[in-house]
């Protein structure tokens, strides 16, 4: 099958957008479209998005690697800015190493880079590997609502949307549901997918960082659950020319809670010859 995907537009050289676990590429269109200014900018569907995937394919995140590679294959890609955020971080990590060539600059946003002694945990004991009360989270997420604006103001009392605008949350109900023919609308990301992730941690990805060969630029959000201090520190150590930035005042959904920024400082970086 062809791969499916988002085009946000613009004109200038591609860069690539990989986005996070139960958010649909077209949720960041305010990010997405400041990054036009200077780039072709397009981003790959998730698996999950895919028609008639299932979970259980997935064993291993480097599936997804491998799916972000086939994509460019298909797009006849080279040389791209490749941007990845929390499990499109990790996508864009295993692509960028397996085919280099692929990439000339690389930008991870607040990647699902967990501090490597509790990667070795879970590798050492698998039947704990996953993380699961928030698997558990995932399964029994509510994904049925009467209409798009009864979507709205429930997510709009939810904690993990309080630093959204109303522009910004109103482009993800948008995106993140679909009409169902049951009447009322439905998650467009599976939940079950959005357990799957958090079910099988990605235990690699420390032997990668250092493999990298292309300028990077790393992201953090100051107020992250995701990228620890111990990882970030981690990251400095096994990648000491990347550049490293801290994002002040945002949580790990910093591209909707402040899209403008993050795209500003990956226009200055991504632009620089």
């Amino acid at each position: 099958m062809s791969i499916p995907y988002h085009d946000f537009g613009g004109d200038g050289p591609v860069l690539h957008f990989a986005h996070p676990n139960a958010y649909p590429p077209e949720s960041f269109k305010q990010f997405g479209g400041a990054l036009t200014a200077r780039f072709h900018v397009v981003s790959q569907w998730n698996r999950a998005l895919w028609p008639g995937s299932s979970p259980a394919e997935m064993n291993d995140w480097e599936l997804i690697g491998d799916d972000l590679i086939r994509f460019f294959e298909q797009q006849g890609y080279r040389d791209v800015v490749g941007v990845g955020h929390s499990l499109g971080g990790v996508a864009t990590l295993y692509a960028a190493v397996q085919r280099p060539e692929l990439f000339r600059k690389l930008i991870f946003i607040d990647p699902v880079f967990l501090p490597p002694e509790v990667l070795a945990y879970a590798a050492a004991n698998p039947e704990a590997r996953g993380f699961k009360p928030m698997v558990e989270r995932a399964l029994k997420r509510r994904n049925q609502w009467a209409d798009r604006q009864a979507a709205f103001d429930r997510f709009r009392r939810k904690g993990v949307f309080k630093r959204f605008s109303d522009a910004a949350l109103w482009d993800y109900v948008n995106a993140a549901t679909v009409d169902d023919p049951a009447g009322g609308v439905a998650l467009r990301f599976p939940r079950e997918w959005e357990a799957r992730y958090y079910a099988l941690p990605p235990l690699w990805v420390w032997a990668y960082v250092p493999r990298l060969t292309q300028p990077t630029l790393a992201i953090r959000a100051a107020e992250t659950d995701t990228l620890f201090p111990a990882a970030w520190e981690e990251w400095q150590g096994l990648q000491p020319a990347a550049e490293f930035v801290e994002v002040p005042d945002v949580s790990h959904m910093l591209i909707l809670e402040q899209p403008h920024t993050v795209a500003d400082i990956i226009l200055r970086f991504a632009a620089a010859p």
